[in-house]
């Protein structure tokens, strides 16, 4: 039959069984990769700093890897940054308050620390900044609420 002998066939045959079984099996979802970076929640990067801090590098790795559902070098960049003093973006949340909002609301609950890291994520500013923007008093209620008139407003409180 078509020129083959019986082996030949046998083999022809096997040959389109296993394509068509492997052209079945193909998954029905097409899966895509996006690499978002070290993309890390503020709680999450404040826990795991708070564990560098105790010297319990491993343990912050773990903390991330579970927390942010990353993997172990995922995990472990984010520890690196984090002890290097980086931190890294926090998740955008359409929902979330305003930053002038947020950081009163988290220094009122006890959470300064959570708090300079959310500003320096958002603002990009050095450790001192964000802490000094942190302990400034909050905008009058008649002026608009933005991190330059919070700042602005602290510089004519320092001055003499």
């Amino acid at each position: 039959m078509f020129g083959l002998d019986q082996t030949q066939l046998i083999l022809l045959l096997l040959i389109i069984g296993v394509g068509i079984r492997r052209w079945r099996a193909r998954p029905g979802v097409v899966r895509v990769h996006i690499d978002l970076g070290l993309i890390t929640p503020i709680e999450i990067q404040v826990r795991a700093h708070d564990l560098i801090e105790a010297d319990r590098f491993a343990d912050a790795v773990e903390l991330i890897s579970e927390e942010s559902q990353v993997s172990r070098d995922e995990a472990d960049d984010v520890a690196k940054a984090l002890r290097a003093g980086r931190v890294l973006p926090d998740f955008p949340m359409p929902w979330e308050d305003d930053l002038p909002t947020r950081v009163p609301n988290l220094v009122s609950a006890d959470r300064r620390k959570e708090a300079v890291f959310l500003v320096r994520s958002k603002e990009g500013m050095s450790q001192a900044k964000a802490e000094a923007f942190v302990d400034s008093p909050p905008p009058e209620p008649n002026t608009s609420p933005s991190v330059h008139s919070r700042q602005a407003h602290s510089r004519e409180r320092q001055k003499p």
